[in-house]
């Protein structure tokens, strides 16, 4: 767990500025993206829409906890997506606590298991269980304690078969293809017929996305920046690919949405979402986060990814606009609004949070936890959803 919760008054007082600095930004949305037009290379121009904030009054589930203004517990968000900072829970394993600065990975839950993993960089993958108080480093393939699991992807299969993991390793140049004994692990290099790459060195994958059990997506968020298709059986790429740096400077995250059958890449640099279709090969749509101005030019939240939970969705950022602590954004993804905009370091207190790389929402027993992992420093926190009274 992240520790280092008390601020001095000076300190709290400047970052509770953040959230109420982005919120004031959102009615200068027309001004960055109602009129900009982003080309993505072979794939046309798109409109860039700005997403809008609101506050959303009715909570996805009814919350285990009511906290009151006055009590001085540490909250963050808007509405009814208030979160509260809780520091009782992911136990960092004694053997990993020498890894846990360097942290630049990923967070994945089986819901069905009770089981959330944390990718950590130089130990493989970090196993939380029993409301997330119990933790250890799962015993798997030694392979992936070799480089760094930076971005991944958990699906279900039918019942009596251990759910599937795509976990792209940025350091090592491969994605790892498992189930969760992460026992028998199938490795995926670069893409070497796809005429995009000629070494090995130039494939930095960050993030991989299922279609199905039988398909999945890889992006390229630190190498040439494509985003390819590949299949399990067997393991290779099919050849469809898209992408490249006129999408984005760094593709950082990819992510199939089922409900829509669309791929959405977070540009990081760009601060937007672009929806592409896998049939029709085009871009659907580009929506762009809430920006500010600094020295004359847009400043945008550097989005890492984007992780869909039923209707809603939340991305991670490494910074805020006017680089301000990142902050993890929740969406209604059927409407693409902002319901809430969580601010772990400014408003929870958690003081090694600057940069947030990867976040999830994690319902268990009536507990509704947004998960986060952040980079430089490294670590890993959480919050929980609560009810807020007077």
């Amino acid at each position: 767990m992240i520790h280092g919760l008390k601020l001095d008054n000076t300190y709290r007082f400047a970052m509770k500025l953040n959230t109420q600095l982005i919120l004031s930004i959102t009615a200068m949305l027309p001004l960055f993206g109602a009129a900009a037009h982003e080309g993505h290379g072979t794939n046309g121009a798109t409109l860039l829409l700005p997403v809008r904030v609101v506050t959303e009054q009715k909570p996805p589930v009814k919350p285990m906890i009511t906290v009151s203004k006055s009590s001085g517990v540490r909250i963050s968000g808007q509405g009814a997506w208030t979160f509260m900072a809780v520091t009782n829970v992911l136990p960092i394993p004694a053997e990993a606590q020498w890894a846990v600065k360097g942290a630049h990975g990923t967070l994945i839950a089986d819901t069905d298991r009770d089981t959330v993993y944390w990718g950590l960089q130089g130990v493989g993958w970090i196993a939380f269980s029993n409301n997330l108080t119990v933790s250890w480093v799962v015993k798997g393939d030694r392979t992936l304690a070799e480089g760094n699991i930076h971005g991944a992807e958990l699906i279900k299969r039918r019942k009596g078969q251990l759910p599937l993991v795509a976990a792209a390793d940025n350091v090592k140049h491969r994605v790892f293809v498992s189930d969760t004994s992460f026992t028998n692990v199938q490795i995926l290099g670069y893409p070497t017929n796809s005429g995009k790459y000629t070494s090995a060195s130039q494939f930095n994958p960050t993030d991989a996305t299922w279609v199905g059990t039988q398909r999945f997506w890889v992006t390229d968020g630190y190498g040439e920046g494509w985003i390819s298709e590949a299949k399990t059986s067997p393991l290779d790429y099919t050849g469809l690919m898209f992408g490249g740096h006129s999408l984005s400077q760094t593709p950082h995250g990819v992510t199939y949405d089922p409900a829509t059958k669309d791929l959405i890449v977070s540009a990081r640099p760009e601060g937007k979402f672009v929806v592409w279709n896998p049939s029709s090969h085009e871009v659907v749509e580009t929506h762009g986060l809430p920006a500010t101005e600094v020295n004359g030019k847009p400043s945008v939240p550097t989005v890492c990814d984007i992780e869909l939970w039923g209707d809603y969705a939340v991305a991670p950022c490494l910074d805020g606009p006017g680089g301000i602590p990142g902050p993890i954004y929740i969406l209604n993804r059927k409407k693409w609004e902002i319901v809430s905009i969580v601010a772990p370091k400014a408003e929870l207190g958690f003081t090694q949070a600057q940069h947030i790389h990867d976040a999830i929402l994690y319902e268990h027993k009536g507990h509704l936890w947004l998960l986060f992992t952040n980079w430089n420093p490294g670590g890993i926190g959480a919050a929980e959803l609560v009810r807020v009274t007077e």
